[in-house]
């Protein structure tokens, strides 16, 4: 259940970040994971939800963000298995 073509784009608004994926058919929801860029990553929970997109709204604008995103299958597979997808960077606008 490996999550391709994740990408991130600039929001409609200031402080936004638009995140988007290819759906996986065995997936019943998707953990998105935010952190900020540092020495140590620490990754928090941002949602769990059952779309191929997302837009994280209030960052703080010019700060750099990591983003990853994890498919959840019916019998709770894949966050568990940390089968993440790639991480990717991004500057809030």
């Amino acid at each position: 259940m490996t999550i391709i073509n994740f990408s991130a784009a600039q929001g409609d608004s200031k402080g936004e970040i638009n995140l988007q994926w290819d759906s996986v058919s065995e997936a019943e929801s998707y953990v998105i994971e935010i952190a900020c860029q540092a020495e140590k990553i620490k990754w928090n929970i941002v949602d769990i939800i059952s779309d191929p997109r997302y837009t994280v709204k209030n960052l703080k604008s010019n700060k750099i963000y990591i983003f990853r995103v994890a498919s959840i299958s019916a019998n709770g597979e894949g966050i568990l298995c940390k089968k993440f997808s790639r991480k990717i960077i991004k500057k809030a606008p």
